[in-house]
């Protein structure tokens, strides 16, 4: 499994919201293929939402901007897991990740408590200077795509399957 973080602009994302779900993955990869900006969290995706909320990506937190900063504010109907985030979130989100010390935060990571919560994937007792780093990576990606969204007035659309 992995994340991807695709730019859209308003008429691609009205597009995507009137597709059925069974060909709305098929259409977003479509989008990255043909060279819509995407950025990918790989298998961090999990991991970096349990650090920034303390729970599983499977049980996203409303109204939480560091929880939608993984899997976005809205979420779209179908088995895949695909959410959004519309060009006048992305503010309230990048403040929430910028207000906290990165560094701090992942130096501070129990990967025990992420073993035992089960979070996707199952590496939590990998060398821990490899899984920061890691984490380090995901976290700058997925802060900048936002960054990045925001300044070229884009929506977000994340898919994770």
């Amino acid at each position: 499994m992995r994340a991807a973080y695709t730019l859209v602009d308003e008429r691609t994302l009205d597009r995507l919201v009137s597709l059925a779900p069974e060909v709305l993955v098929s259409t977003l990869e479509e989008l990255e293929s043909g060279g819509s900006p995407t950025v990918y969290l790989d298998k961090m995706w999990d991991g970096l939402h349990f650090l920034l909320t303390g729970v599983s990506a499977a049980t996203p937190r409303d109204d939480d901007p560091l929880s939608e900063s993984v899997v976005g504010v809205h979420v779209f109907d179908g088995e895949d897991f695909v959410g959004c985030t519309e060009n006048d979130e992305l503010q309230t989100i990048i403040e929430a990740l910028e207000s906290l010390d990165r560094d701090e935060v992942i130096g501070g990571a129990d990967f025990a408590a992420f073993a035992e919560a089960g979070i996707y994937p199952n590496v939590w007792d990998d060398d821990p200077d490899v899984l920061r780093r890691e984490l380090t990576d995901a976290w700058d990606a997925l802060a900048s795509v936002h960054r990045r969204a925001a300044d070229e007035g884009h929506h977000l659309v994340i898919s994770i399957f």
